[in-house]
């Protein structure tokens, strides 16, 4: 919807001229913009009733969800709220992946994470601040999955209130056309007014025609029938009897199939192949593609251009970040923190007592870059139609992916068609765009400029060399530390300093009750490139808090739960996690008659509170994980089971990168390659998981990404009590 003359002239009469003009325009502009109508001319024929909710009339109703599925089951607890919103069955509501346009861009994500860091708006401005972010997320091809954004945002905060007033529509529909009295209510997806009974899809038309009421009423608690219970997820099925199709299964007619191989150094274009004649004449090798970073080889087969891809021989060319490493990374953050620092946080005057007569404690900690290393690695098919580009592929953010792909063919949007397909596994690495200037999703731009350029369908599949040496990692961080204790063993200050923007983020704040804090941080470019990474900057910074808090615990001859919890307010969820886990492990501090020993983590992340308790043993000197306990405190839990999984997988995934992930920078590269030397925990060494959600009527936090920061620290604490404290991760390097 463009910005008219008449708009801008009404929306600055109000007040009139010089820049107020603009301003005011601008808030009318937002203040007229239609969100539904655009969504129902975007649905084409069918008719939407509300945002993203389509009645249909066979008294079903499907969701449009903007969100992608990557193994989370966020669909499943979309459905559970709209359903209890709109009052139906189970069996009426279906769940449908919203195309990848304008039309469906979600600006609800940005709504929630803004709404958290400043609040929300005011009553009177919350139609143009809900605008706003819809219009943000129309100019930057917003749609993306991740941030445990999908039921706290998209769906409590959105769906959940489309939902209410659509069912408010469906009954002002049968008061409008069948004369309903006032106290016309609704049943498992009909309009009931004494005898009469009409059923939405009977309703949807008439309903779609009137305005979309404000004074709706969000159900009671007491009438739902899913929310809280664990209803079986939506895509189950199609997983258990393989019918789920993945980006790289996807299949079309004459389709050839390319792999890649990078130039080794991050930034560094592809100078020469070495051997290319001897790559031309593999059999099944139709073509070698330079393509500045990387070499393309396409074969009639998988197999074939992946082996021509490995024998291929490659020169990068001469680079700045040839010579850095991870010791010269490393070094040059220590640096830094050794220079000028930008202020993050402060309470009270650290400088004020930090001469004061107490034990000064200091601890420095280091935590390595990390590769995503999904289950499937990054892939797409493309392919030509006439004029129309097709693209296929998993990723977290549909809509961006596809103006990319249009940006890259130099075609305009709508000649090219994006399928979205589910993921095998996701973590940050498939949103599209990423935390330095770095292209996080080169393989679109690789099959999209080959496809353009061959007219033949193409599949293109990185290997997991090619992913682990070229993805965009969790960045590497270094972090100072110190604190001076008390005569009763409490901290008098707290003061930090972190390499990396993250520095700035909540995370990096100690929760605890300390007069005195100062948090601070350094930032440059990274050489390195560096993403989006499950948790994000929680999983560094959990480790740096949790295990300096435990140091002071240790310092003060205090047992680290007790130790916490006087630092917190009794009603602070910090502390009611915590008590509560303590309850569910049977906490005991010290060493057991097995040579076991219990170690604590807290951190509050995406809107949920998560309190871990790991038990660990050494084994052979190498850190043995048997058991952990997690206690979480989130609001409304929309699904446990969903919710639990999230946790449990969670916990696995933070397990692993505490004892093993490290991706070591050599000669501008990375080492690691594989699972052989970027290894995940095995079953036959994983934990057993135990997990208790604590509910009340606060929205829902997020579980996608909680249970994966408290458990490095929680495992590095409980070895400190085996005698065995680690400040740099993997514990078991």
């Amino acid at each position: 919807m463009s910005m008219t003359r008449r708009m801008f002239v009404f929306g600055g009469a109000a007040i009139g001229g010089g820049l107020a003009l603009g301003v005011i325009g601008l808030g009318t502009h937002l203040a007229v913009h239609d969100r539904l109508a655009v969504q129902r001319e975007g649905n084409g024929k069918d008719t939407l009733l509300n945002l993203w909710l389509r009645v249909n009339q066979d008294n079903t109703v499907t969701l449009l969800s903007p969100h992608t599925e990557m193994g989370q089951g966020a669909g499943t607890g979309l459905t559970q709220i709209v359903a209890d919103e709109l009052d139906l069955n189970w069996d009426q509501i279906k769940l449908e992946l919203a195309p990848p346009s304008t039309e469906f861009s979600n600006g609800g994500v940005f709504e929630g994470f803004i709404g958290e860091m400043i609040g929300k708006a005011p009553k009177w401005a919350e139609h143009i601040a809900s605008n706003a972010f819809n219009r943000l997320a129309d100019v930057l091809n917003m749609q993306m999955t991740g941030g445990s954004a999908s039921i706290r945002f998209t769906g409590w905060n959105i769906m959940r209130e489309a939902a209410a007033a659509a069912r408010q529509m469906l009954i002002n529909a049968a008061i409008d056309k069948h004369s309903a009295s006032a106290n016309t209510s609704t049943d498992s997806g009909f309009v009931v007014d004494g005898d009469n009974r009409w059923s939405y899809g009977e309703l949807v038309e008439h309903a779609a025609t009137l305005a979309v009421p404000e004074d709706y009423v969000l159900r009671s608690p007491s009438d739902r029938k899913f929310i809280g219970k664990a209803m079986p997820r939506h895509d189950l099925p199609d997983k258990v009897f393989l019918k789920t199709q993945y980006g790289i299964d996807r299949y079309v007619d004459g389709m050839r199939y390319a792999a890649i191989a990078h130039s080794g150094v991050f930034g560094a274009d592809v100078a020469s192949i070495d051997n290319l004649d001897e790559i031309i004449a593999m059999r099944g090798v139709l073509a070698v593609e330079k393509m500045g970073l990387s070499v393309a080889v396409i074969a009639d087969n998988p197999w074939r251009a992946e082996k021509a891809v490995k024998a291929l021989k490659i020169t990068a060319a001469s680079h700045e970040n040839s010579d850095i490493s991870s010791a010269s990374i490393e070094s040059f953050q220590r640096q830094s923190l050794q220079g000028e620092l930008s202020d993050a946080h402060a309470v009270g005057d650290v400088t004020s007592v930090q001469d004061g007569t107490g034990e000064t404690i200091e601890a420095e900690f280091w935590v390595p870059y990390l590769a995503h290393a999904t289950m499937e690695p990054m892939n797409a098919s493309a392919w030509m139609e006439g004029n129309k580009l097709h693209v296929a592929a998993g990723v977290q953010n549909p809509l961006y992916v596809r103006a990319h792909a249009a940006k890259i063919a130099d075609m305009d949007i709508e000649n090219v068609v994006f399928h979205a397909h589910s993921m095998g596994g996701g973590f940050g690495r498939r949103v599209g765009f990423s935390m330095s200037e770095d292209n996080p999703i080169m393989w679109i731009d690789e099959v999209v400029t080959l496809v353009k350029k061959y007219q033949f369908p193409i599949k293109l599949t990185w290997s997991r060399e090619a992913d682990t040496r070229q993805d965009v990692y969790r960045p590497a961080i270094l972090a100072n530390f110190s604190a001076q204790l008390d005569e009763n063993g409490k901290p008098s200050y707290w003061k930090s300093a972190s390499y990396g923007s993250e520095g700035g983020a909540p995370a990096a704040m100690t929760p605890y009750n300390i007069g005195n804090v100062q948090v601070q941080f350094a930032n440059h470019p990274s050489p390195i490139p560096v993403g989006f990474w499950r948790s994000v900057e929680n999983s560094q910074h959990a480790f740096f808090n949790e295990s300096f808090i435990d140091i002071l615990a240790e310092k003060a001859q205090t047992d680290p739960i007790a130790y916490r919890l006087s630092l917190l307010n009794k009603d602070d969820d910090h502390a009611k996690c915590l008590t509560e886990v303590a309850k569910l492990c049977n906490w005991q501090h010290g060493v057991s008659d097995d040579g076991k020993a219990m170690g604590v983590a807290v951190q509050k992340s995406f809107g949920t509170m998560v309190a871990t308790v790991a038990e660990v043993s050494l084994q052979n000197n190498k850190a043995r994980v048997h058991r952990v306990w997690v206690v979480t405190d989130s609001g409304v839990v929309v699904n446990p089971d969903s919710a639990t999984a999230q946790i449990e997988g969670g916990i696995m995934f933070g397990l692993t990168a505490a004892l093993y992930g490290r991706c070591d920078i050599e000669n501008g590269g990375v080492k690691q390659s594989n699972f052989h030397d970027y290894p995940i925990v095995k079953m036959t060494e994983a934990p057993i998981v135990k997990v208790k959600l604590l509910q009340s009527d606060n929205i829902p936090g997020g579980f996608g990404e909680v249970g994966v920061p408290t458990i490095a620290p929680a495992v590095a604490n409980a070895l400190a009590v085996l005698g065995k404290r680690l400040t740099r991760l993997p514990i078991n390097a």
